[in-house]
């Protein structure tokens, strides 16, 4: 965040970037009108208000006082704060200067426009020229009080303290892109998502241009607009297109443009029943209040959409619980003891690892002293210092709670955001929502190749345990424990697989229960079914006319050694061809561990079908084969792997992964609205 200085509208509207040169009241009201606090001696609170003192060369003090560091200024004395609420856009604060009572607010430029005595005249084109280079622009303003006590000014309405207003200067605030942002959007983008939306509380102008910045506007960005008239109108940023609005227009509007609407339209669209019409179809919502954020999410779950939503303050806490996914951002650390190390917490994509967020109490213990710590002194014992700035703080901490409206919270507390959301970054970066996506991706493929395996290895246990049984085709202990201990490491190093760095345009299927998952299983169990039957049906020409009953101890032959070692194949070809790796997970060669195992199980297969260590194979009681039938099974093997694999790659080519279909659901959910009204 960085202070670019102010716009007084008394000459050419230029830009003062120099504190020197900055007229004194425009000064004052940038040193006194925040939220800063001190805790634990060091100032804490929004980036923007601490950037704005640093760029006027002023000081904040722990008694409420804000002073010049040059010298032959006057203090400014905090006497009453009226805190910051979305709902109004606006705060103030009433100061004291040399025994005069004053009045100083700022906030959004169009809400202090309409309580100013004197406009401007270049007033609405000044902050609009600004908003459009993405600048954050306040409005300044204040007003002389008249003689009265504290405890009187303390007391007086806000409304009374915020009104009549004579216009100090716009103070213009650079916000730098995050070096990463473009990039993240632009791969989730790509990454086959419907849509990227930006929410923010911004001017619509600063909005919509990050947005073409970042990569969420590609087209030409109309804004929804309130006619001075009556009505409204799509309007572009530089006021030289004008569409009409309409709201069964909107989706076909949307598809040649990117389209932008601010708080105050929100009421229209809630009147008018359009909600379900509008948003869905929007790109970028501007000057929102916290309750509006949640809307925009249960509008988009309503229509059919799976939202994922990063944010990283109190805000946004209702938006982040109504998101299927909430990621909660915290851009600053806690404060520490002195004498303490500072923990940082990121979430670590090459482990493929989340870490748990913190519970609030935690962070907010950090943050704040508990208010008992004070009342637990002694009443004999005088406060010392650190305990009254500590009541001091809690009584702010109070008033600023008590104070609240109800429609959005008073103050940001480090952890608010982590509890509603279940995934936390204690970084501002929107970065972990690609590692999300790649672990999520990364198991919904793992969970389905699981079932599938299982699957395949339930129905050839199936088999083998019913029909082969009642044949008498049994296995040894040790043929049986082989068999075991291949099958435990083959499930082991499968899940060591981890996700690839880069998202795929291609999804994932959403579930277990499709047509892919149910053809890929009877296609591949038919073909194992058939191998096995084959085989054990040339090994029973060799078998003597004898009876075996299925309860009788084991006794090595030429059915039960055929029957293994097609066992032994089908094991490896069902967890070889069903791997589901690129474009997910890693591939075969890049899981070394799951790679050895099949080679391991491979070579093995081929030893003791090719009979070369006969002591080996004494020891697991396997018959010698005839003549000719190892070439066979061979043979035979090598054509039900690539059948197999042949007809898992056709249907992952013909039945892919498919976005959601909420364009139906949409027109169900605008129907019903239409059934209610009826």
């Amino acid at each position: 965040m960085e202070f670019q200085g102010v716009v007084t509208l008394e000459s050419d509207a230029e830009l003062i970037s120099d504190a020197n040169k900055l007229p004194l009241r425009i000064q004052e009201v940038l040193s006194s009108c925040h939220a800063l606090v001190f805790v634990d001696n060091k100032l804490v609170g929004d980036p923007l208000e601490k950037a704005a003192i640093k760029g006027i060369d002023w000081i904040y003090t722990s008694d409420e006082k804000a002073m010049s560091r040059r010298p032959g200024g006057q203090p400014v004395q905090i006497v009453h704060r009226y805190h910051f609420a979305s709902h109004l856009k606006r705060m103030s604060v009433i100061v004291r200067i040399q025994e005069k009572f004053y009045a100083f607010i700022k906030g959004a430029p169009e809400t202090i426009q309409e309580r100013l005595v004197d406009l401007p005249a270049a007033y609405v084109e000044t902050y609009k020229k600004y908003t459009r280079q993405g600048s954050r622009v306040l409005s300044l303003a204040y007003k002389l009080l008249p003689e009265m006590p504290v405890s009187e000014a303390r007391s007086l309405e806000r409304d009374q303290v915020e009104s009549d207003l004579i216009f100090a200067g716009f103070a213009v605030f650079n916000c730098p892109i995050r070096s990463d942002s473009a990039s993240v959007l632009l791969e989730l983008e790509q990454s086959s998502h419907d849509l990227v939306v930006m929410i923010t509380g911004d001017q619509a102008l600063t909005a919509c241009h990050v947005a073409s910045q970042v990569n969420i506007c590609s087209k030409p960005v109309l804004i929804l607009t309130r006619m001075k008239t009556s009505g409204f109108e799509w309007v572009s940023p530089d006021e030289t297109d004008r569409v009409p609005y309409r709201a069964e227009e909107v989706k076909e509007l949307s598809e040649s443009h990117d389209l932008c609407i601010s708080g105050d339209c929100f009421e229209m669209l809630q009147r008018t029943d359009a909600v379900v019409q509008v948003i869905p179809h929007v790109k970028v919502f501007a000057r929102v209040a916290p309750e509006q954020k949640e809307l925009v999410l249960t509008t988009f779950k309503t229509v059919g959409r799976m939202t994922l939503m990063c944010g990283d303050g109190t805000n946004d806490v209702g938006a982040l619980k109504q998101a299927h996914v909430g990621i909660a951002l915290l851009n600053a650390e806690p404060v520490q003891k002195a004498g303490s190390k500072s923990q940082s917490s990121k979430l670590e994509s090459k482990s493929g690892k989340l870490k748990k967020p913190k519970p609030a109490n935690e962070s907010s213990s950090q943050l704040v002293p508990p208010a008992s710590s004070s009342a637990k002194a002694p009443s004999s014992r005088p406060l010392t210092a650190a305990e009254k700035q500590r009541e001091k703080l809690q009584k702010m901490l109070d008033e600023m709670n008590d104070e609240s409206d109800g429609r959005s919270a008073p103050i940001v507390k480090l952890g608010d955001a982590s509890m509603a959301s279940p995934f936390t970054a204690k970084h501002a970066s929107v970065a972990p929502t690609l590692d999300i996506i790649r672990q999520g991706r990364s198991t919904l493929v793992t969970t389905l190749q699981m079932f599938k395996i299982l699957g395949l290895n339930c129905l050839a246990t199936a088999y083998v345990l019913s029909v082969m049984y009642l044949d008498g085709v049994k296995l040894g202990d040790v043929q049986a424990t082989i068999s075991g201990v291949f099958t435990a490491a083959f499930f082991l190093f499968i899940s060591h697989a981890r996700p690839l760095q880069a998202l795929s345009a291609e999804r994932p299927h959403p579930n277990i229960f499709c047509a892919y998952v149910f053809l890929s299983i009877l296609g591949q169990f038919a073909m194992h079914l058939f191998f096995l039957m084959s085989a054990v049906n040339l090994a029973s020409k060799y078998m003597p006319e004898e009876c075996i009953e299925p309860d009788s101890e084991f006794h090595p032959n030429l059915v039960n050694t055929v029957s293994y070692m097609v066992n032994m194949m089908i094991q490896v070809a069902t967890f070889a061809v069903n791997y589901m790796g690129h474009p997910f997970n890693q591939s075969i060669s890049e899981n070394k561990p799951f790679k050895y195992a099949l080679y391991s199980a491979v070579v093995f297969f081929t030893v003791i079908t090719s009979d070369m260590f006969r002591d080996l194979n004494d020891y697991m009681k396997l018959e010698p084969l005839p003549e000719g039938m190892r070439s066979k099974l061979l043979l035979w093997a090598m054509l039900m792997f690539c059948g197999c694999y042949g007809w898992e790659r056709f249907l992952r080519w013909a039945f892919p992964g498919k976005m959601p279909a909420w364009e139906k659901r949409q027109k169900q959910a605008v129907a019903n609205l239409d059934k209610k009204q009826a």
